[in-house]
């Protein structure tokens, strides 16, 4: 019933004459779009001076809950405490510029810096297309009070399994301790131990993480589902798996003294 409404609502936009908005499901661009917008925010997030304690609002899966996203946002600005919000992925539901359009019009009215990362359902119809130019590169980094963060693209069902997502060449020189930073944190769309993640490189991840120096964890999102943390072994950094914006759940992570805490929120 959802998507049917969806679609009747592009099909009304579609046909609306010339003194209303135009829109045809087939778009990848129009003018106003933004563009570079993580290149944009990461830069706003480098002019903050972080504390002692890094603070992350991790929300996941907007997948058209505009409503439940203008809530999140709310909730957020209300606060005083948190550095930067994570997008973790399917900011779309079927990868149409109106529906990335209507979470960044929504997500840009934080107050603090928020940095998207491509999902699933974002990587559907034009979907590549349109977050490449609105939001940037599907892999990237960033640094942040002395913790280097590492984006990364592992929706490997949208490629077939081809063994190139995760691109492990990629994540082996960047997952490396920077100049001035002490730890690391992943943040991808699709958890390791998913059926969405390809199953020959899950152990090829999960190993490359557990031998990084000053790795921390490694945060995903996709199941829909209270929080979890998942170890392949007793000794292994956390793979965490956070809730969703369409369940009116989001996740804050407190980074301080090499140590990673998770605290699942609902609004």
């Amino acid at each position: 019933m959802k998507k049917l409404s969806f679609y009747l609502i592009l099909s009304t936009l579609f046909f609306i004459g010339c003194n209303g908005v135009e829109f045809s499901p087939n778009q990848k661009f129009r003018s106003g779009t933004p563009e570079n917008v993580n290149n944009t925010e990461i830069a706003k997030l480098q002019n903050k001076t972080p504390g002692s304690r890094i603070r992350i609002a991790v929300s996941g899966d907007t997948q058209r809950m505009y409503k439940e996203a203008q809530l999140f946002v709310d909730q957020i600005n209300q606060r005083n405490d948190v550095d930067f919000v994570i997008l973790n992925g399917d900011i779309s539901d079927f990868g149409q510029l109106l529906e990335f359009e209507g979470i960044y019009n929504i997500y840009s009215k934080l107050k603090v810096p928020f940095i998207s990362i491509v999902g699933n359902h974002d990587l559907v119809a034009n979907g590549p297309y349109v977050f490449r130019r609105m939001f940037g590169e599907f892999n990237f980094t960033f640094n942040y009070g002395g913790v280097k963060f590492v984006c990364f693209d592992s929706n490997s069902r949208e490629y077939n399994f081809n063994g190139a997502v995760p691109d492990i060449a990629w994540l082996k020189p960047n997952l490396k301790l920077d100049n001035g930073v002490s730890n690391i944190v992943a943040f991808s769309h699709i958890p390791p131990n998913d059926a969405d993640f390809d199953p020959n490189l899950r152990t090829v991840y999960e190993s490359l993480a557990n031998s990084t120096p000053g790795f921390l964890a490694s945060v995903h999102a996709h199941q829909h589902s209270p929080d979890k943390t998942y170890k392949p072994n007793s000794n292994s950094v956390p793979f965490i798996i956070t809730n969703a914006i369409v369940n009116r759940a989001y996740t804050i992570l407190d980074i301080s003294n090499g140590q990673i805490e998770t605290h699942p929120t609902s609004f």
